[in-house]
């Protein structure tokens, strides 16, 4: 059962099979009003909550005055192909109603409602008014429509459709099947605006990393050649820091205790010792690495 059937369940569990007395059926009305109601609110408190979630600007105001037409016009494509099918939905259900002497179902979704773009909660409001549309077709037609199978594919329904020979019958069950299609469209759009918020999220946290190990790494370089050590600290560092975002403990073990793994100790720096008749070797070179990388394991950047 889906999220919407389970709704409908829930609003119908004190509602007896068979014939139901005017006022069980009033207060049913009234008990399902209250609730569409609440959902509808609920539904413009997850539009903002989704739009301030995805840093999507606010949607322009709608007109006080503005026409449903207008308003339709106005929402993206996936929303107005969804409308769209919804309205012909509604206004064959209409017909049907006329055409057989029924009380047509109040429906509760206008094109307000989509804007400024779609959210799952829509989905459950359009269930419920599809649902009652589905009711008041099985007065009209009980005989046709209960041939009809519960799972019964969309190839199926439109076949159902093309054969019957009632236009208002045939638009509405075409139409049923419009709104999941679209719906579904909408549902991919809205996931995909969620997943191109984390993908420019993830972009940026990349990028806000990459600036923050660019300024510590240049406090790393300006730090080492402040000492004026033997060494090219701007390839030092660079080196390392290309090591440590795979493995930050053994690349800093390894800078704090031989340095050279990362840039050569440059020997030729080295000043010569005792008024310069001692000239830097290897030697030189091992003491130079090692207090370079006891330098490193102090530094604070």
């Amino acid at each position: 059962m889906s999220e919407s059937d389970d709704i409908i369940s829930k609003l119908t569990d004190d509602v007896p099979s068979g014939n139901v007395d005017i006022a069980g059926k009033d207060d049913f009305n009234a008990l399902l009003d209250d609730f569409i109601q609440s959902e509808l609110a609920n539904i413009e408190e997850e539009k903002e909550t989704t739009r301030v979630m995805l840093e999507e600007p606010e949607p322009s105001p709608i007109k006080p005055n503005a026409s449903d037409k207008e308003v339709a016009d106005s929402l993206d494509l996936s929303e107005q192909k969804l409308y769209t099918a919804y309205r012909n939905y509604v206004e064959a259900i209409a017909m049907i109603a006329d055409d057989h002497n029924l009380k047509t179902p109040t429906f509760h979704i206008k094109a307000q409602v989509l804007y400024p773009r779609y959210t799952p909660g829509l989905g459950n409001l359009i269930s419920i008014d599809v649902l009652q549309g589905w009711d008041l077709m099985f007065e009209a037609f009980p005989e046709d429509i209960i041939r009809i199978q519960p799972n019964a594919s969309d190839e199926e329904l439109l076949d159902f459709a093309e054969q019957h020979s009632d236009e208002n019958l045939q638009m509405a069950v075409v139409s049923y099947v419009e709104i999941l299609f679209e719906i579904e469209g909408c549902e991919i759009a809205y996931e995909k605006r969620l997943l191109e918020y984390e993908h420019r999220k993830i972009e940026q946290e990349i990028i806000e990393e990459h600036r923050r190990r660019a300024e510590r790494a240049q406090k790393y370089i300006k730090a080492i050649e402040k000492k004026d050590f033997p060494i090219n600290a701007e390839k030092l560092v660079t080196n390392y820091f290309k090591v440590s975002s795979k493995d930050p403990d053994g690349s800093f073990e390894a800078l704090t205790t031989n340095p050279a793994i990362f840039a050569p100790i440059e020997v030729g720096k080295i000043k010569p010792k005792f008024f310069g008749m001692i000239k830097p070797g290897p030697r030189s070179g091992m003491i130079a690495n090692r207090k370079i990388g006891e330098f490193l394991k102090k530094l604070k950047v």
